[in-house]
């Protein structure tokens, strides 16, 4: 009887240290992802997307996080954007940390969170002429700034699921000598104003989340 007693007290126990982790991760967590990479382009002020138009690609990241309190958390993201229009590509690296803002509900089953990152992004571009064997190439460094939003749903006990939408930008076409107008006077039709975010990137994805 004592036996039979002592096991249903550590049944009781194990069943209520299971139920305690049946949450999204509130300690740390580790994200991988993928999806659509849509960009939006104002005007024909780059090679690629002036040969091409506003092309669908893929995105591919990479995102972990240190929850200080479940609502709030610490990360970094890196982000790969890749489209390609036969013979022209172009792909993008963007690595930056993240602040996290997370509200949860469901008894942390659920969740949906509000991130904030500024970072470094890498664009290259190759375009081909009609004909050519040999491309014309451009790469650059800028930095690049990113808002993105998502729903988190648990899965498993140490998995769970994300939809997220990430917007990236960045200071494409900075002016040069930094002139926010012309000091003469004199119009000469181009903006010279500092930032000047022409193209916008919107990766719509899903990924898997690890952690506790």
């Amino acid at each position: 009887m004592k036996r039979l007693l002592l096991f249903f007290v550590l049944l009781t126990c194990l069943e209520t240290s299971l139920q305690a982790q049946d949450y999204l991760p509130q300690d740390y967590s580790i994200i991988l992802g993928g999806g659509l990479a849509l960009p939006s382009v104002e005007g024909n002020r780059n090679d690629f997307f002036s040969k091409n138009g506003n092309q669908v690609g893929y995105d591919l990241m990479a995102e972990g996080r240190y929850y200080l309190v479940p609502s709030f958390a610490l990360g970094l993201q890196y982000d790969y954007l890749r489209i390609a229009h036969t013979p022209d590509k172009m792909h993008l690296h963007y690595l930056r940390p993240n602040i996290i803002f997370r509200q949860l509900w469901n008894n942390g089953n659920q969740g949906a969170f509000l991130s904030f990152g500024i970072g470094y992004m890498s664009y290259q571009e190759r375009t081909y002429k009609r004909g050519a064997q040999s491309g014309h190439r451009f790469q650059r460094g800028y930095c690049g700034i990113s808002l993105g939003v998502g729903y988190e749903f648990r899965i498993t006990r140490k998995l769970s699921g994300m939809l997220r939408v990430d917007m990236l930008t960045a200071d494409w076409f900075a002016n040069p000598d930094a002139r926010l107008y012309n000091t003469d006077g004199y119009d000469d039709g181009i903006d010279h104003s500092w930032f000047k975010n022409n193209v916008t990137f919107f990766n719509l994805g899903f990924a898997v989340q690890f952690g506790r």
